[in-house]
């Protein structure tokens, strides 16, 4: 009999403290950890079908936002069917950047950025990218929704 269960990767790049790691159920054989090119979270053998880039805190996001690697980023996701960012953290922490940053308050007074600039980095990953953005609110839910994103994909590449 068939074994028509996928195998998460996670990036070895993820911080080994804070990377998601899938359990073996029904659906999932569990996690692997695996260098992956595009994104922090894929399914072995459908890494150009579906991955997950996750954003554990706003402070995270805004650092990458101005960076040309996140452009590049971007770009790799765009080629990807299913492509998704999870942030960790509620829209809130967007909104009130940078006084919901979490660094030392002498360093929250220089940071530049302003809500409307990384909406705009969102708005583009979404509108000029194809890349489903969501605010997940805790590395929890994220973690689950993550799970439920790489379910849908597999379900859906095994309806092909």
């Amino acid at each position: 009999m068939k074994d028509n269960r996928f195998t998460i990767i996670a990036d070895t790049r993820e911080s080994p403290e804070y990377c998601w790691h899938f359990n073996e159920d029904a659906y999932c054989k569990g996690t692997i950890d695996k260098k992956v090119d595009t994104g922090d979270y894929t399914i072995e053998g459908l890494e150009n079908f579906v991955c997950i880039e996750r954003k554990k805190t706003i402070d995270e996001f805004a650092g990458n936002c101005t960076k040309k690697r996140w452009v590049k980023c971007m770009e790799r996701m765009s080629e990807i069917k299913h492509s998704y960012i999870l942030f960790e953290f509620p829209t809130s922490d967007i909104a009130r950047y940078p006084y919901s940053s979490k660094a030392p308050l002498r360093v929250r007074r220089k940071l530049k950025l302003s809500p409307p600039f990384i909406n705009k980095v969102i708005a583009r990953a979404r509108e000029e990218y194809g890349i489903h953005v969501i605010a997940c609110g805790s590395p929890f839910v994220a973690e689950k929704v993550a799970y439920t994103i790489l379910r849908k994909a597999y379900d859906l590449h095994l309806r092909r």
